[in-house]
């Protein structure tokens, strides 16, 4: 099997409405690009961090006691954090970097309560890493309700009611850009997971190198390695 590296890192975005597929294709992404050696890391929005865990409570609690602007700012202040506590870090080892969601998100969901989407993608790109590909995984609204309840087993969160999923779909619909792809995720998982990595393998060809498993000879320092020579 050849094995890869990369001459740089790449960030790539999984971006989509709630239940349209984004941890499983990150996950099997992962261990595709994993299993031909090349060092990749998964992060996941919001994060476990202090204001990630505030976004979470607001999820499960409801967001009646908090403006717009200030939801906003809570998505913010953890981006932040994970681009410099994850993100940068990662790429400066020149590795994969899978997003299961990324600042293409909040446009959409704070765009869908009403904020100004030019804004919202203003004040992200100021402290965030711009990716080089971002995937939008698209489905029926109901079928990614069905999916959190039926697959999941969970009941949709404050964040997944139908209107506002229907408003943040809309808003994923309208984003164009080089960078951007558009998938159908409401095909099967294997057809789904098939198309993104024949998009990202395209991605990683012009920064990858492929390297040997045999170890070069002409490498070896043997001044100083005492370790290559036979002892009897």
């Amino acid at each position: 099997m050849k094995k890869y590296i990369l001459k740089r890192g790449v960030l790539i975005a999984i971006e989509g409405i709630d239940g349209a597929g984004k941890t499983t294709m990150v996950r099997r992404l992962y261990d595709q690009f994993s299993r031909i050696h090349y060092k990749v890391s998964s992060f996941k929005e919001p994060t476990d961090g202090k204001y990630g865990q505030k976004i979470k409570k607001l999820a499960q609690d409801g967001r009646d006691n908090i403006s717009v602007e200030e939801e906003m700012q809570l998505f913010l202040l953890d981006r932040k954090e994970d681009c410099e506590k994850n993100i940068k870090p990662a790429l400066d080892r020149n590795e994969i970097v899978l997003m299961d969601r990324y600042y293409f998100s909040s446009v959409a969901y704070q765009g869908a309560r009403g904020l100004d989407k030019s804004i919202i993608l203003r004040e992200n790109e100021k402290i965030a890493v711009k990716p080089d590909i971002v995937i939008i995984l698209d489905c029926a609204v109901k079928i990614g309700l069905t999916r959190i309840r039926y697959q999941r087993g969970e009941v949709p969160n404050h964040f997944e009611k139908e209107e506002h999923l229907e408003e943040a779909r809309k808003i994923f619909l309208k984003m164009e850009a080089p960078y951007i792809q558009r998938i159908d995720s409401s095909r099967p998982e294997e057809q789904v997971f098939e198309h993104i990595n024949h998009i990202i393998t395209g991605i990683l060809i012009p920064f990858s190198k492929e390297i040997s498993d045999q170890p070069d000879l002409f490498s070896l320092d043997i001044n100083n390695d005492e370790s290559i020579y036979y002892k009897n």
